[in-house]
């Protein structure tokens, strides 16, 4: 799950740092290439787009928990009784307080 928001922000500079150069590229060159500049800031701001979802679903995730372990053992079809694989345990965490009968 880390992998894939690392690897979608990644992508999402790397969109950046293209639209950015094709709009220096355009500017430089004094092109009155329209659609070229329309093509360049609609990339720019896409791309802004995309790294603040990406920001923000990977921040989501983290305060979840699904940082934790790289796959989800108890979701993950591989894991699951009916292919004929063992099913593996979770593990258990230990309470931090007892419950209310043992009181």
């Amino acid at each position: 799950m880390v992998f894939w928001v690392e690897s979608a922000f990644a992508l999402s500079l790397i969109a950046l740092a293209l639209g950015g150069s094709f709009l220096f590229f355009i500017k430089t060159h004094k092109s009155q290439f329209s659609f070229g500049k329309f093509i360049a800031y609609f990339v720019i701001i896409l791309a802004f787009f995309s790294m603040a979802c990406t920001t923000y679903y990977g921040t989501k995730y983290w305060f979840q928990g699904y940082y934790e372990k790289p796959i989800s053992y108890s979701k993950h079809k591989l894991f699951k009784k009916s292919n004929g694989l063992p099913a593996v345990k979770e593990h258990k965490k230990e309470r931090k307080y007892p419950k209310k009968e043992e009181y």
